[in-house]
């Protein structure tokens, strides 16, 4: 079903954590999880260079990132946006991308309360980042829309 753009921005607004398809060289699909942010009509996605999704992307440039509203349980719904994909290392697209997450993900009132209730795993998050900054380069996925629908619980029975 074609989504309507206001229920698409709703959406997209609500949603945490993204989900994009991606496929091997060889053709074995693969599903990551990963924080993402809309920026010009595009969906960016925070990743490493050395992880599947971002070796994937620079074999084969289809994709496809699923959306589903977390907070809502009781939602049966769930965004399919598919489109081509890049992987962009350059300083500019990890500064625009750094700091629509940081609006996102850290100062909203939810996240700064998360983060005071969780400060025991400060220690834990700086070494998880810096031991993936030693593995590779940060790097943005952009996701270019070609295609967007909407998928209720009846597609899943």
């Amino acid at each position: 079903m074609q989504a309507d753009p206001s229920v698409v921005r709703d959406m997209l607004r609500h949603c945490m954590v993204a989900r994009i398809a991606t496929l091997s060289r060889a053709g074995r699909p693969s599903v990551t999880p990963l924080y993402f942010v809309v920026l010009d009509d595009h969906i960016w996605l925070g990743t490493v260079d050395w992880t599947l999704a971002a070796r994937n992307v620079r074999s084969d440039q289809r994709a496809s990132i699923l959306f589903a509203v977390e907070q809502e349980p009781a939602s049966h719904h769930v965004l399919r946006i598919t489109g081509h994909a890049r992987v962009r290392t350059d300083p500019q697209a990890q500064r625009a991308y750094r700091l629509r997450v940081a609006c996102k993900y850290v100062f909203t009132p939810g996240a700064i309360r998360n983060v005071l209730t969780h400060l025991w795993l400060l220690p834990l998050r700086r070494a998880y980042h810096a031991q993936a900054a030693q593995q590779g380069q940060p790097c943005v996925i952009e996701v270019s829309p070609e295609q967007v629908e909407l998928l209720n619980d009846e597609m899943f029975s």
